[in-house]
């Protein structure tokens, strides 16, 4: 599912001779430096520094900062993040723990690469980060989400069932997007039941669910393929089409074009022929829908 060069370890590649006093020099260096802060309690320096730089702003906050010479990393205990921090408004993010680990020259993007882990309700997490010249990058590879465990991060749509993502995300240093490519796979989709433009949404299990994205023309997110349920699903969609990046991302306008259908048993319990009316086309028993709006709100529409 790889949508972008992964980071590599130096037992992956080949160097000449004349480059490896060079990285042997730079280890020694990261030897040196973690040598000293294994020893020196500058943990609560540094908080003090954080807290002065993001005062106004994203002011998270945490309990201890420690460092930890074995597998080289940074540990950083009972992490508290604002709401605001993710662009939204409820109860802050609390994290037990998050490690951020050094790894040595990453060359595909070129920079200075983490890997970064934590746990949130139960749910693993790990991203790769590399600080490169000119910009960041940010990758989740072949990472198993169980969505039921991080509902209080999706708003107020619910989803259930797990589903594998690969992530690829650039920012500018100015932490403006630049690229987003992502693959998604699931074969145990499901919708909670819920309220949903003023109806009550029974309990979907819809099975699969499959997004693919490309941004090779940024701003502009093209939604190469998203498909919704099988020949057993109550709910069967289609989608293409793009998104139109802005910040913040939830704002950013929808302009898909596809097609659903529904089982008969979801017809009999559901209204479907008052949301689905008449201006609706309907081909092989598929209504031709587009969805606009926004990423936080998007629309149904006929097409």
């Amino acid at each position: 599912m790889a949508v972008a060069s992964e980071i590599h370890s130096l037992e992956e590649i080949n160097y000449k001779s004349r480059i490896k006093p060079f990285l042997f020099g730079i280890l020694i260096f990261f030897i040196l430096v973690f040598s000293f802060l294994s020893y020196y309690p500058i943990g609560d320096k540094i908080k003090d520094q954080v807290k002065k730089a993001t005062a106004g702003a994203c002011n998270f906050d945490y309990n201890e900062v420690r460092f930890e010479f074995f597998l080289p990393k940074v540990v950083i205990d009972d992490l508290i993040l604002p709401a605001s921090c993710l662009g939204r408004e409820g109860a802050p993010i609390r994290l037990n723990y998050l490690n951020l680990g050094f790894r040595l020259i990453s060359f595909s993007p070129f920079g200075i690469p983490f890997k970064i882990d934590t746990e949130y309700n139960g749910q693993p997490l790990e991203v790769y980060y590399v600080l490169g010249f000119g910009g960041q990058t940010i990758r989740m590879i072949d990472q198993r989400l169980v969505l039921s465990r991080l509902e209080n991060l999706m708003g107020n749509f619910k989803l259930g069932g797990s589903v594998t993502v690969d992530v690829l995300v650039q920012m500018d240093m100015a932490q403006k997007l630049k690229a987003l490519e992502i693959k998604a796979l699931s074969k145990d989709f499901k919708i909670p039941p819920q309220t949903m433009q003023g109806f009550d949404l029974p309990s979907l299990l819809v099975r699969d669910f499959y997004l693919e994205t490309n941004s090779d023309d940024f701003p502009r997110v093209l939604v190469k393929k998203l498909t919704l349920g099988d020949t057993e699903s109550p709910v069967r969609a289609s989608f293409k089409g793009v998104i139109n990046m802005i910040e913040p991302a939830g704002f950013s306008p929808l302009k898909l074009d596809g097609e659903m259908a529904f089982s008969e048993p979801f017809k009999q319990q559901f209204p479907v022929s008052l949301i689905f009316n008449e201006k609706y086309t309907v081909k092989d028993g598929f209504y031709q829908i587009g969805l606009g709006g926004t990423l936080s709100q998007p629309q149904l529409q006929p097409r």
